[in-house]
C-alpha cells in the first residue's frame, strides 16, 4: 500500500502528490508491483524495500555519507508493536522500519502497521511534522521510534502494578504467563535498542547529511531517548525477574493456604461422619434407649466440631 502526502502552503500535511513538490510516501506491506514502481522512480537498490519484508531484519544504514543527488540513503530501525502471544497474552514484538531519504521524497517502509505513523495520518497537526526539510522529517520519525519504546515500557510498568494489586488472591499460573510475555518483550526491546544505537550514532556522525546545528541537537535528543529506553528496559527486566520469583512463591503460598483450609474443613466434617457411622450400626449403643438420644447425639457432635474448630484456629490451621 502506498500513501502519498505533500505539504500545503501553510505547511500542513495533505494527501496526494503534486509534480515538482517534495512529498512523503508511506509504504506499508508493498506488493511486487509497488516495489518495482518505486525502484524505477527513485533509482535505489531493490533491497531498500524488500529488507523490511523480513520481520527479523536488523538495524543498519546504507549510503549515509553520500549526498542526496548521488545515492538515496537508507536507515533501518526497529520499532515496538503490541501483539498477542500464542497463549493469548499481550506482549510486544519489534519489527524493522525503513527510512529512505531521496532528493525528491522521503519514504517510510514497514511490513507491519506502525502506531506512530497512523497517529501522524489521523492527526498530523499534533505530530508537528514538516516536509519543508526531509532531514528534519526523518529525525522526527526517529525520535518517535525511540519514544515508542519509552511509552511501551511505561505501559508494561502500569500493567505490572495492576498484577501486583491482584497478587494477594492469585492461585493460578495466569500471572506467571503474563510476566513471561512482558519479559519476552523486554528481551526483544534490549536487542532492538542495542541495534538501533549504532544507526543513531551513524546519523550523528554523517559528514554529508544531518549537518545543520538544529540536526545535531535533535540527533542528540534521539540518542538520549534511546539510551533512556535501554536503561528503562534493563531496570524493568530486573524488577520483573524478582517479581516473577515472588509471584511463584505467593501463588504457592496461596495454594497452601487453600489446602490448609480445605484440610481443616475435612477434619471437622469427619467428626459427624464418624459419629453417624457408629450410631448407624444395628447393635446396642450407649444412650440408645433415651427418649431424646438423637438430640443429645447432635448436641455432642456440634460441641466436638466447635472444639475442633477452636483447636485448629488456635494453631493457625483454620
Amino acid at each position: 500500500m502506498l500513501q502519498y502526502y505533500t505539504a500545503t502552503a501553510t505547511g500542513q500535511l495533505t494527501t496526494g502528490r503534486q509534480a515538482d513538490q517534495r512529498c512523503w510516501i508511506n509504504v506499508e506491506r508493498p506488493t511486487v508491483t509497488e516495489i518495482n514502481q518505486l525502484v524505477q522512480e527513485f533509482n535505489f537498490p531493490r533491497d531498500y524495500l524488500t529488507a523490511v519484508l523480513d520481520d527479523d531484519e536488523g538495524s543498519r544504514t546504507e549510503q549515509l555519507n553520500q549526498t542526496a543527488d548521488d545515492q538515496p540513503a537508507l536507515m533501518v530501525l526497529q520499532f515496538p508493536k503490541l501483539t498477542t502471544s500464542d497463549l493469548g497474552y499481550l506482549e510486544y514484538r519489534v519489527y524493522p522500519f525503513a527510512l529512505i531519504l531521496t532528493s525528491q521524497a522521503v519514504l517510510t517502509v514497514s511490513n507491519q502497521p506502525a502506531g506512530f505513523i497512523q497517529d501522524f495520518i489521523m492527526d498530523p497537526d499534533s505530530s508537528k511534522l514538516s516536509l519543508e526539510n526531509h532531514e528534519d522529517f526523518v529525525l522526527a520519525i526517529m525520535w518517535y521510534i525511540a519514544h515508542a519504546y519509552v511509552t511501551a515500557l511505561q505501559q508494561i510498568t502500569a500493567k505490572t502494578n495492576i498484577l501486583e494489586r491482584h497478587l494477594t488472591r492469585a492461585t493460578r499460573n495466569e500471572e506467571i504467563f503474563r510476566i513471561m510475555a512482558y519479559q519476552k518483550s523486554l528481551i526483544r526491546f534490549n536487542a532492538a535498542l542495542t541495534q538501533n544505537a549504532p544507526v543513531l550514532k551513524a546519523v550523528e556522525a554523517s559528514a554529508t547529511r544531518f549537518t545543520a546545528p538544529a540536526h545535531q541537537q535533535l540527533t542528540n535528543d534521539i540518542i538520549i531517548e534511546n539510551r533512556q529506553a535501554a536503561n528503562m528496559t534493563t531496570t524493568t527486566n530486573q524488577i520483573l525477574q524478582q517479581y516473577s520469583q515472588m509471584v511463584s512463591a505467593v501463588i504457592s503460598n496461596n495454594l497452601n493456604d487453600v489446602m490448609k483450609v480445605l484440610t481443616s474443613l475435612t477434619i471437622i466434617l469427619t467428626i459427624p461422619t464418624i459419629i453417624g457411622g457408629i450410631y448407624g450400626m444395628n447393635v446396642g449403643l450407649p444412650g440408645a434407649s433415651i427418649a431424646h438420644a438423637f438430640s443429645w447425639i447432635m448436641l455432642g457432635t456440634i460441641v466436638l466440631c466447635l472444639l475442633a474448630i477452636n483447636y485448629l484456629r488456635n494453631h493457625d490451621y483454620f
